[in-house]
C-alpha cells in the first residue's frame, strides 16, 4: 500500500473517530483534519490518479457534508452578489 492511500485511509479513520467526540469539543479537531485534506487529497491525485482522488473526495464530502453544504451556500450567494 503506498504511503498516499494509507495516510488517506488514516485521515478518514481519524475523522470518524472525532465525529463521535461530543459537539463542543471536536471542533478543533474537526477543523485540523479539514485543513489537512487538501494536501492528501493532492498526494492521492499525484501517486494514483484523478479516479482515485475523486473517490477520496466523495468519501470526505459524506463525511463533511454540513460543512461543505455551507461553503457551497456561501459560494453561490459571493457569486450572485447582492439583490
Amino acid at each position: 500500500m503506498s504511503w498516499s492511500a494509507a495516510l488517506g485511509f488514516a485521515w478518514i479513520i481519524a475523522v470518524s473517530a472525532v465525529a463521535l467526540i461530543p459537539y463542543p469539543r471536536h471542533r478543533p479537531y474537526a477543523i485540523a483534519l479539514l485543513v489537512l485534506f487538501p494536501a492528501l487529497l493532492v498526494l492521492v491525485a499525484l501517486e494514483h490518479g484523478p479516479l482515485w482522488a475523486l473517490a477520496f473526495l466523495a468519501a470526505a464530502l459524506s463525511i463533511y457534508r454540513y460543512p461543505a453544504r455551507y461553503l457551497l451556500r456561501q459560494a453561490v450567494h459571493r457569486l450572485r452578489g447582492p439583490r
